[in-house]
């Protein structure tokens, strides 16, 4: 069926397929305008080259590809170079963390949205497609963190971490605490306790499972609970892993480490032996204890006793020993003098040389 101007009922209509217009040659009024067909056409010119008719449109948006006259090429607009360009930092750093396609996919959707609200601004492409995908990968628990990104792309940790806080902050995306028990058995696996590994991970599991009942998992990062389960776990199955193995593959340092086996050494449960230990779960699970009167007991006196109860609930427990006995300030100033006065000379920010 031929067309019709709607304008003056003319049937003699001109269609150009280079443009995608069609255009009525008796009053002049065009039906169409950039035209929409789901053919590729190419056409020659005098020089013996082809080049395509019309304009591509992508996926993505009208604005893609253009045709260049008198070059016979394309052209892209700079945000379709900028999603490409991430899509392609996003394959690469999931080859070499083996993450999964829908890692990719929900990965570059975020970095579109990056794009869209000019968040890549003034920062690099690599730190932002990085924020992307560990964002996807806090969501879906995986076993990745934040200096496994770092070490592909050879930045800086802290900058990186400073750009996926922003880019959280900017999208009001909300993330879960941490837990460390995601990471036991990757760096269980490390270690090369052999056919012990399962064992070791799930003694390393109890043992962190345990540490969050004392309140040592609050406030601190999930490396250094996590290397001090594992060596923990090591000694109980006879196994000999120095602190410096241990720090070097959970990525921390010594004193890190040593700091929160000495805060392990001051709960209850560093008391246990192996076999009071291991009573305390149920067979078979890594997290849940016994329910006996013996337990909820020792549950009930650590809730308001334990040296490792949370650091705010700690100090304020100190002030208030301190004040309520005025009899014995000086003997109390002096068993927890160095302590409060390194805490008071951080918040008034007195100089090295005059710090005690």
């Amino acid at each position: 069926m031929s067309k019709s101007c709607p304008k003056c009922q003319s049937t003699n209509i001109e269609t150009d397929g280079a443009r995608g217009e069609a255009v009525c040659t008796n009053c002049g009024h065009v039906l169409e305008e950039c035209a929409i067909v789901s053919e590729v056409q190419f056409s020659e010119n005098a020089g013996g080259q082809s080049s395509v008719v019309g304009q591509f449109v992508p996926e993505h948006g009208l604005s893609g590809f253009r045709g260049a006259p008198g070059y016979g090429g394309f052209s892209k607009e700079s945000r379709e170079v900028t999603l490409a360009n991430g899509k392609r930092i996003i394959q690469h750093i999931a080859g070499c963390l083996r993450l999964a396609s829908n890692h990719v996919e929900v990965a570059h959707r975020f970095f579109q949205q990056a794009v869209q609200k000019n968040f890549i601004q003034g920062r690099r492409t690599n730190s932002v497609v990085a924020a992307c995908l560990y964002i996807v990968c806090r969501r879906l628990k995986t076993s990745h963190m934040l200096i496994d990104f770092a070490e592909v792309l050879q930045i800086d940790v802290y900058d990186l971490g400073n750009v996926f806080l922003k880019f959280c902050k900017e999208l009001h995306i909300k993330l879960d605490p941490i837990d460390p028990s995601l990471y036991i058995r990757r760096f269980a696996s490390m270690l090369e306790f052999e056919e012990k590994t399962h064992q070791v991970a799930h003694t390393a599991l109890r043992i962190v499972a345990r540490m969050n009942r004392e309140w040592m998992i609050t406030g601190r990062r999930p490396a250094g609970i996590c290397g001090a389960g594992l060596i923990i776990a090591a000694k109980m199955h006879g196994f000999n892993r120095t602190e410096t193995q241990i720090a070097q593959v959970v990525r921390i340092c010594d004193g890190t480490l040593k700091k929160r086996l000495s805060e392990f050494d001051e709960t209850g449960a560093s008391d246990l032996t192996v076999s009071e230990f291991n009573s305390l779960f149920k067979a078979g699970s890594a997290t849940d204890f016994v329910d006996d009167e013996k337990y909820k007991e020792e549950e009930s006196k650590w809730w308001w006793d334990s040296k490792c109860a949370p650091p705010s609930m700690k100090n304020q427990t100190k002030k208030k020993k301190i004040s309520s006995s005025p009899s014995s300030r000086s003997q109390s100033v002096s068993e927890f003098s160095m302590e409060g006065l390194q805490d008071q000379v951080k918040q008034l920010h007195i100089p090295v040389a005059f710090r005690l």
